[in-house]
């Protein structure tokens, strides 16, 4: 089945549901454009997760995709405390900026179960997953009458999503920014191109497989239908549209940047998240293995990078990116959906 009969859009390009950057008019706007809109919602409680879904519906009447992380990914029990390392280069930071707020070490995310109860009950046509889903969740949101759809790094992760019933597939290549979703074994055996991870996955599912990762234009979209995908996912080629929720600063420094330039690291968050290098970034990772794990590493740093996006430094923000960032453009979403639409049928009708 085509990505268009399953999820009732005209193209199949979906816009990447990115936690921070996506917002509801950045979603309407490639929905009513024909793609799939993406939220993310995982840092989102219930009145403001039904607000957003509210909003975006007064905005298109079209399909639209809302993206949670897996129970799974949640903080260890019982939570670890910094190491002696961590917390006096935290403290270092705070006297460089005069912050007298404490790190408050508690999950930055909403609770995954109270975050599905709200997308079924507000009957999101797409919900996605990032770090797996368990096949509770597929079984709900199929019993609603609703699509799934979750990411794979790896061929092992594609064919568990497969047996789970799962209506599409996102392989993640390496190339993408954000976090990686990888759930199965150690993030570095899952750093597989684009190109390399796309045909194989292809080949060992049923479902319908959408390439992610270093997409940027026409020619990575023609290249991923070439590979065997049903669509793209596209993610870095949004944040230069003004509907992207991020600040001037970071959208500044991916216009500066170069493909070397984004980083697989766990410093900010204690997951493997592909972002632009900063001082953070590497002091954190000058420690080792006295990081904290996902998401408390990234709570520690939270009055740090609200002070330093207030006066404008970018060494310490994070700044999710991919690999394709240096053929970022700004414009607005649906003039950059028009573009990708009239230039990939160009491109396919010149090399058929």
């Amino acid at each position: 089945m085509s990505l268009q009969a399953l999820f009732g859009i005209t193209h199949p390009f979906l816009q990447a549901p990115m936690a921070g950057a996506s917002t509801p008019e950045l979603v309407a706007a490639v929905s009513g454009a024909g793609g799939l809109g993406g939220l993310g919602a995982a840092s989102m409680g219930r009145d403001f997760l039904r607000q957003q879904i509210q909003a975006i519906r007064g905005l298109t009447n079209k399909p639209f995709n809302v993206n949670l992380f897996s129970p799974a990914s949640q903080i260890p029990d019982p939570s670890p405390q910094p190491e002696d390392a961590v917390l006096a280069l935290i403290e270092r930071y705070h006297r460089e900026f005069g912050i007298d707020e404490k790190p408050v070490l508690e999950s930055p995310y909403g609770d995954p179960a109270v975050q599905l109860e709200v997308l079924i009950e507000e009957r999101v046509p797409v919900i996605s997953f990032h770090f797996g889903v368990e096949s509770g969740h597929v079984e709900a949101i199929h019993s609603a009458g609703l699509k799934v759809i979750c990411s794979a790094t790896t061929i092992e992760e594609a064919k568990w999503l497969d047996t789970l019933g799962v209506d599409a597939i996102i392989a993640q290549g390496a190339e993408a920014g954000g976090h990686r979703g990888t759930f199965i074994g150690d993030y570095r055996d899952a750093l597989i191109g684009t190109m390399a991870l796309v045909p194989q996955v292809v080949d060992v599912v049923k479902v319908p497989v959408i390439a992610a990762g270093g997409i940027m234009d026409a020619r990575g979209i023609v290249a991923a239908y070439a590979l065997g995908a049903a669509g793209v996912q596209m993610g870095t080629a949004f944040l230069g549209c003004p509907e992207a929720g991020i600040a001037d600063l970071w959208r500044n420094q991916l216009l500066a940047s170069s493909p070397s330039r984004p980083r697989v690291t766990t410093a900010m968050s204690g997951k493997p998240a592909r972002g632009l290098r900063n001082r953070y970034i590497e002091d954190m990772e000058a420690l080792g293995d006295a990081l904290l794990p996902y998401p408390l590493q990234y709570a520690l740093s939270a009055p740090v990078r609200r002070k330093a996006l207030a006066v404008g430094n970018a060494d310490f923000h994070a700044m999710w990116s991919g690999q394709g960032v240096g053929l970022l453009e700004q414009m607005p979403a649906a003039a950059l959906m028009a573009t990708l639409i009239e230039e990939s049928e160009s491109l396919k009708s010149q090399l058929m």
